[in-house]
């Protein structure tokens, strides 16, 4: 129990922190012009830094915790083990923030990547810190990089996205690039497809379905509901087509992650804290 509590207070730590610097990033970048969503109820109302901040502490301090997931299969000393994981995490943020939409001005896709990779990457540096292990064992990787299943989470995403755009008309640029909103998809599957094979590897060993659910489910699933759900803090966003295109990338990136094989085996048992 006190392990439970002192692991809590630690990641809330890391929530409260990683919010002040997402706020210091928001506050040090020009705010970009666009005309086609109207501001949130929050922001209107003069009350989005005060649930800006809570959300924040919220969704940091979640993703946080999933680093304990694959803590004791990471590679390295502790800092860089928390650094790959925010790393991990700054891969599949700034790749949606590319994404083709019609409110995204330019400017945006360079300031709020930059802006959110230096909030998850001190993220990551006090999750080392203060949850990381020395693990001593090093890591026998059964597959260090399987194509097959690189290219089955790829395909479905695609496949999904596809069917999101021409089935549902879901909000997004698709009818006025369509070439650049698909170039867009074969990325974004693909670095969610690179994110989730090393990932993989960080996983205890379990059936398949397990291992598609806590790659798929939490540690992919659970990042991308908190990423997209800071967008209806700043605009007034369409709720239904947020949570069609959240629950559709995670379905088929689950999917794509069932073709997963086992991961990591520890050559040796020894650890220490």
């Amino acid at each position: 129990m006190n392990s439970l509590i002192k692991n809590t207070l630690k990641i809330l730590i890391v929530g409260l922190v990683t919010t002040i610097v997402r706020i210091i990033g928001q506050l040090s970048i020009p705010a970009g012009e666009q005309t086609v969503l109207s501001p949130s109820v929050f922001a209107q109302n003069g009350t989005m830094p005060i649930v800006f901040t809570v959300y924040g502490i919220f969704a940091y301090s979640l993703i946080a915790s999933l680093f304990l997931l694959i803590r004791n299969r990471l590679g390295g000393n502790r800092i860089l083990q928390g650094l790959k994981y925010g790393l991990s995490c700054c891969a599949v943020w700034i790749v949606y923030l590319l994404e083709p939409l019609p409110h995204a001005a330019a400017i945006d896709r360079i300031t709020y990547p930059l802006s959110d990779s230096l909030a998850l990457i001190a993220m990551g540096l006090l999750l080392g810190w203060l949850l990381g292990k020395n693990n001593s064992s090093t890591i026998r990787q059964k597959t260090a990089f399987s194509v097959l299943p690189t290219l089955c989470v790829t395909s479905c995403f695609f496949a999904g996205r596809m069917i999101q755009y021409l089935l549902f008309g879901i909000y997004s640029s698709f009818d006025e690039k369509p070439l650049e909103t698909v170039l867009w998809c074969l990325l974004t599957g693909i670095i969610i497809s690179c994110v989730t094979t090393w990932l993989n590897l960080c996983i205890d060993n379990g059936n398949f379905v397990k291992r598609a659910i806590i790659l798929g489910c939490l540690l992919f699933g659970v990042d991308l509901i908190l990423f997209n759900f800071f967008m209806p803090l700043v605009f007034d966003a369409d709720i239904p087509d947020l949570l069609l295109r959240t629950a559709t990338d995670i379905l088929t990136v689950t999917l794509g992650c069932l073709t997963f094989p086992t991961g990591a085996t520890p050559s040796s048992s020894k650890k220490r804290e």
